[in-house]
C-alpha cells in the first residue's frame, strides 16, 4: 500500500466508528457470507459454442466451471477429431515480456505476435508433438493475463486454428477492457 493510502485509512475509519456509536437501534444479525470468494474472471464470459464454431471449427459443449473455480473449456464430441480450446487467466505485476522470460522457450520456437486491440501485449506459441497441433496463446490487458490453449489432432488447419487463437485473444481483451478488469489501480502488486 502507497504511504498516501496508509495515511487515509485512519480519517476513513475514525469517522466510520464514530456513526456506528451513534445509532440508538438495534444492530440485526450479520448476514451470512459466502465461505468461497469468487474469482475474479472467467474467460468464458466472452465465449460461447458458436464463437468457437465459427473461428475453429468444432462443435463444441461449454464448461465454464463455478464462480469459485473457473474453468472455460470447450469440448467436442467424442472421437470427432475436432480441437479443444480452453481459457484460463492470471494476475501478473509485470509486463508479458518479464512473464516470458520467466517462463522460458526453446530459440527455435514458432512464437508470433499478433496486434491484439486494447490489449498491451500478447503472444501466440505453435507446436506439433507427435502429430497433434499445439497452441497457446497470451494477451495482456494491464494486470490480467488471459490464456488460450488449442489442441487439434491430425489432421488439423494450423492457420486456421492460429486465426481462431488470435480471434479468441482478441474477444478475450476487448472483454477485458469492457469490464475494465486489469486496471492498474488494483494491480495486485499495489
Amino acid at each position: 500500500m502507497s504511504d498516501l493510502r496508509l495515511r487515509l485509512v485512519p480519517l476513513l475509519v475514525v469517522p466510520a466508528l464514530a456513526l456506528a456509536a451513534c445509532g440508538e437501534d438495534e444492530v440485526g444479525a450479520k448476514p451470512e457470507q459466502p465461505t468461497e470468494t469468487p474469482a475474479l474472471w472467467n474467460p468464458c464470459d466472452a465465449l460461447d459454442a458458436a464463437f468457437i464454431k465459427e473461428h475453429f471449427g468444432a462443435t463444441a459443449t461449454e464448461d465454464d466451471g463455478s464462480p469459485t473455480s473457473p474453468d472455460c473449456r470447450f469440448a467436442p464430441a467424442e472421437e470427432s477429431g475436432e480441437p479443444v480450446v480452453q481459457a484460463n487467466y492470471q494476475q501478473y505485476g509485470g509486463t508479458l515480456d518479464e512473464l516470458w522470460k520467466q517462463m522460458g522457450q526453446p530459440e527455435d520456437a514458432d512464437v508470433r505476435e499478433p496486434e491484439i486491440e486494447g490489449a498491451d501485449a500478447a503472444r501466440i506459441v505453435v507446436s506439433v508433438v507427435e502429430k497433434q497441433l499445439y497452441i497457446t496463446g497470451f494477451v495482456q490487458t494491464g494486470f490480467l493475463y488471459q490464456v488460450v490453449n488449442v489442441v487439434d489432432p491430425t489432421p488439423y488447419d494450423k492457420e486456421r486454428d492460429v486465426r481462431g487463437t488470435t480471434a479468441t485473444l482478441a474477444a478475450l481483451a476487448q472483454h477485458a477492457v469492457k469490464a475494465g478488469a486489469g486496471k492498474e489501480s488494483a494491480s495486485p502488486t499495489g
